[in-house]
């Protein structure tokens, strides 16, 4: 039996008693209108508490608790504040506290129809000159962690409420009676303060909160002030994670500049590129929409995709030309090239000291001569060759080829010998003295012959293979840590941009439906901006017709996703990217629809990922 109903039995039972029922009745009116508001606000903590264990985010969840708390009050606005600690930037004596104030998190006028989260309000400092800012009530209420029931604010001659009046008059309403509570964490810390405003009747007027409003707000303020200090906790955990990832990607700026901006524009493009498939709705992607952590995923998956190159050795991962190793062997052959034109001038003088012994005629000394200056300017020509060549480029023409051959079978003298040792997982040189006899040394050696007789660019392939171990530092480094349920996959996002849809990539050799979407975008994006740099110390900016060409053939070979690339040129993305990143001389027209017929796939549908 309901209370509702045991008060009817009992009101039956009095009136049988012949009681005075003009009391009894106004008693009975009034009880039933107590348990129905008990009842009311019962049902409204109920829901309430459903509610708030379902919500994530938590902002969300703050508005919540304001709209209830207005709600078991019948108040008609309200305002949650958060402390929030400013410190003093000493790295000598970190943790200072500078100020204490309260900043805005929610606001509500119902009668106004406003309901602001994070509103443009500037903070209440809660000192003032070293002094507590009692004048201000909630300011009052942080600091003292008493609650403060105010009849009408306008009559009130404890506190300064003149902030309060310049709203009104801005916003043409008038608050008056106020409830202010200090809101109390898990170590009973103050980390904000709970402000209702203007407690309305049935009726619309404006009365007093009374002490059960009191106490029933209070016994929720806990909830709001553990969502304060969770949402604290995660903030600072968000800024504490994506500073160490910004700090990882500035230490690979240290080592290799371009990087830096490489991983920059990779995560900007990314993100960019992930806006743009959420709002295409057309095709075969018109149902995919990324939500906001979904985005913050994919951000930090764009920052961290290269965290492999940490370890990746300064000089190859920033290789300008193909001879720079530890150090420049061009240097060497400079050297060699410049020992062998004084083998000439020697050989020319010994031919011409033979020649005076002989009384040789002037023609034997002039051919001499010439033969000598022939020769060397043949070096000097074939040095100036390979010097271009040294630089790489996208492929290796058939006379630089001769040109690297030949001078690999020219020697030069060397007076000296050297003894080297294998010391510490490197040849080292020991000892030099004077050979017994003169030894030839050809002018370009094996190693050097190979780095040169590079037609791609300027890395070897064991350098290629150091570099794209990089992937494999990055999935094994990913992999190997604890990312909360909501990052769990950026590991794959970030460790499979080097995967392909045909299972020929690296390090995994994943498949298509294998490698989700997000991968799919960063492997796009990193293949665009490694096409259309212009800050790479070994290559020229790309065209971006060239770039586009390129990604193209790669999608007719199923390495990339076609569906992307569509919607990154139908998007006009392209056009936001370049303009914002490339050379003015690298843009030209580009025909999108040309591009789709010469490569999109007539059937895209086998490789779409699960």
């Amino acid at each position: 039996m309901s209370i509702q109903e045991q008060l009817d039995q009992l009101e039956s039972l009095l009136k049988n008693k012949n009681l005075d029922e003009s009391n009894l009745s106004g008693l009975f009116h009034q009880l039933r209108n107590d348990i129905a508001e008990h009842e009311r606000q019962l049902d409204i903590l109920s829901i309430a508490g459903a509610e708030l264990s379902k919500e994530q985010d938590q902002s969300s969840a703050l508005a919540l608790i304001l709209y209830t708390a207005r709600n078991l009050t019948n108040a008609d606005a309200g305002t949650v504040y958060s402390v929030y600690d400013e410190f003093y930037d000493d790295p000598f004596n970190p943790g200072e506290l500078k100020s204490k104030s309260l900043i805005f998190e929610e606001m509500h006028t119902e009668s106004c129809n406003k309901y602001d989260t994070k509103p443009d309000a500037p903070p209440v400092p809660m000192e003032i000159d070293g002094q507590p800012n009692n004048r201000h009530v909630s300011a009052y209420c942080a600091n003292t962690g008493k609650i403060v029931n105010i009849p009408d604010a306008y009559n009130e001659k404890g506190f300064d409420f003149s902030g309060t009046k310049k709203y009104d008059q801005m916003n043409n309403y008038r608050s008056k009676s106020m409830l202010v509570l200090p809101l109390r964490d898990h170590e009973n810390q103050i980390n904000g303060v709970l402000q209702l405003i203007n407690r309305q009747t049935a009726d619309g007027d404006v009365i007093a909160f009374t002490k059960n409003d009191q106490t029933i707000v209070q016994a929720m303020s806990y909830q709001a002030a553990i969502s304060l200090t969770t949402q604290k906790l995660l903030q600072e955990h968000i800024r504490l994670f994506d500073s160490f990832v910004q700090v990882l990607a500035e230490g690979l700026g240290e080592k290799s500049f371009y990087t830096y901006g490489h991983i920059n524009r990779v995560a900007e493009l990314s993100l960019l590129l992930a806006e743009e498939v959420s709002q295409w709705n057309e095709g075969l992607y018109q149902r995919i929409q990324f939500d906001k952590n979904q985005m913050e995923e994919l951000r930090l998956a764009g920052w961290m995709h290269d965290i492999g190159k940490l370890t990746t050795p300064e000089h190859v991962v920033s290789k300008p030309i193909k001879l720079q190793l530890l150090h420049d062997r061009f240097e060497m052959i400079i050297q060699r090239f410049n020992s062998k034109i004084k083998d000439l001038e020697i050989e020319a003088l010994t031919k011409k000291v033979k020649g005076l012994e002989e009384g040789a005629d002037p023609d034997y000394f002039d051919n001499i001569e010439k033969e000598k200056e022939e020769k060397t300017a043949e070096l000097i020509e074939d040095l100036q060759q390979i010097n271009q060549g040294n630089v790489g480029g996208e492929f290796l023409e058939a006379n630089d080829r001769d040109i690297i051959l030949k001078n690999n079978q020219i020697n030069t003298s060397m007076h000296l010998q050297v003894t080297t040792t294998f010391i510490q997982g490197e040849h080292r040189i020991t000892h030099v003295e004077k050979s017994p006899e003169t030894t030839k040394e050809p002018l370009i050696d094996e190693e050097e012959k190979e780095y040169l007789l590079i037609s791609r660019g300027t890395l070897s392939d064991a350098e290629r293979k150091i570099i794209n171990d990089h992937a494999e530092r990055s999935w094994r480094w990913l992999m190997s840590l604890p990312f909360p349920k909501r990052k769990m996959k950026l590991p794959l996002y970030a460790g499979a941009h080097h995967e392909t849809l045909n299972g020929t990539g690296y390090p995994n050799k994943l498949v298509a439906e294998q490698l989700p979407i997000q991968s799919r975008i960063i492997a796009v994006a990193d293949i665009f901006e490694a096409l259309t740099a212009n800050d790479r110390p070994y290559k020229q900016p790309m065209h971006l017709e060239k770039a586009l060409e390129i990604l193209g053939s790669m999608v007719k070979k199923g390495d990339l996703d076609a569906e992307i690339i569509r919607i990154f040129l139908k998007s006009e993305l392209y056009k936001k990217y370049a303009k914002k990143f490339m050379h003015e001389d690298q843009i030209g027209d580009i025909d999108t629809d040309k591009w789709i017929l010469n490569y999109y796939p007539i059937d895209f549908s086998n490789t779409l990922p699960n």
